[in-house]
């Protein structure tokens, strides 16, 4: 007897609130402007050996061979890369998009070691372009992923060294700290 008022109460439930009326068609459409970016980001750093543009949903990754910016075990940036973090940074200035720079290395079998070295590479990159770029905190993120997210077999069959990488991840959404 129990259920039958059960069933009774939910059935009279469905009909007072409104169950039987449509529910409204709801959809969300979101176009990112990779494309802009790409234009802008390749017009200052031309495509050439070392460097690529990927198109991710989160936005745009402009992928720089990280010999050109750091010697082979070190963390401290070289200074003949500060020219392009210098033009890296101008453009950044330009947009309010936030920026996530990424480090892998593969530089030395021990994975705990390559994901502090990616770490502090990013880091230091990242307060470069705070302290010398006169770029917001706020704008920008740094991650080391050492050698878990490489480019072979992942992104692209021809990895042309770009395992050892610096990511700049310009995304095309707002994100919170």
């Amino acid at each position: 007897m129990k259920i039958f008022y059960i069933i009774l109460l939910v059935i009279f439930l469905m009909f007072c609130t409104g169950f039987s009326e449509p529910v409204a068609d709801i959809s969300v459409s979101y176009q990112p402007n990779t494309d802009r970016l790409e234009t802008l980001f390749k017009n200052a750093l031309p495509v050439k050996s070392g460097v690529m543009y990927t198109k991710v949903p989160r936005g745009l990754i402009v992928s720089i061979n990280e010999k050109y910016f750091f010697n082979k075990g070190e963390i401290k940036i070289k200074e003949s890369s500060l020219c392009l973090l210098d033009t890296i940074a101008e453009l950044l200035r330009k947009l309010s998009n936030y920026c996530v720079v990424e480090n892998h290395t593969e530089e030395f079998l021990n994975e705990e070691y390559n994901w502090e070295l990616s770490l502090l590479r990013a880091s230091n990159i990242v307060n470069y372009l705070m302290i010398y770029g006169k770029l917001p905190a706020s704008q920008l993120f740094s991650l080391g992923y050492g050698q878990s997210m490489p480019f072979r077999d992942n992104v692209s069959k021809n990895k042309n060294g770009l395992d050892n990488r610096i990511d700049f991840v310009i995304l095309e959404y707002d994100v919170k700290r």
